[in-house]
């Protein structure tokens, strides 16, 4: 039997998506987003730090790689499975911790909707991928 080993290039792929998926959602929810948080316009301009966007890189790299290493050892074998591992993770590890931690924050829920929702799609992608795209050593 073949031994099932992660892909690197499944791995940058949805790194890449980890960055382009976000900064189209929050496109789309940009003004819903800026009034939850009660962030005008101009302090959003003003924030133009690298910083974020490199954490972002280094936080979907870690991601992507351990969804695919965990993908190795459960197995997932196809692109269903991977997306319901996936979506079961974003839900489980990131959505429901970020409404709690939102709760206790005093946030709207619907921002945690907004935030949360971006996380499990990128999951459910990933997982997706990396459950078509696999590798055998």
């Amino acid at each position: 039997m073949r031994k099932q080993s992660v892909n690197l290039w499944a791995v940058l792929v949805c790194v890449v998506l980890g960055q382009i998926i976000p900064a189209l959602w929050y496109t789309i929810f940009s003004e819903s987003w800026m009034a939850l948080n009660g962030f005008t316009l101009e302090q959003m301009k003003g924030s133009t730090s690298p910083v974020p966007y490199l954490a972002s890189i280094v936080s979907s790299s870690f991601m992507a790689y351990t969804l695919a290493w965990v993908f190795t050892k459960i197995p997932v074998r196809s692109l269903l499975s991977g997306m319901l591992t996936g979506l079961l993770f974003g839900v489980v590890f990131v959505f429901l911790e970020i409404i709690v931690k939102d709760m206790f924050s005093m946030r709207p829920l619907l921002l945690s909707f907004i935030d949360g929702g971006v996380c499990v799609l990128v999951y459910a992608i990933t997982g997706s991928i990396l459950g078509a795209w696999r590798k055998y050593d």
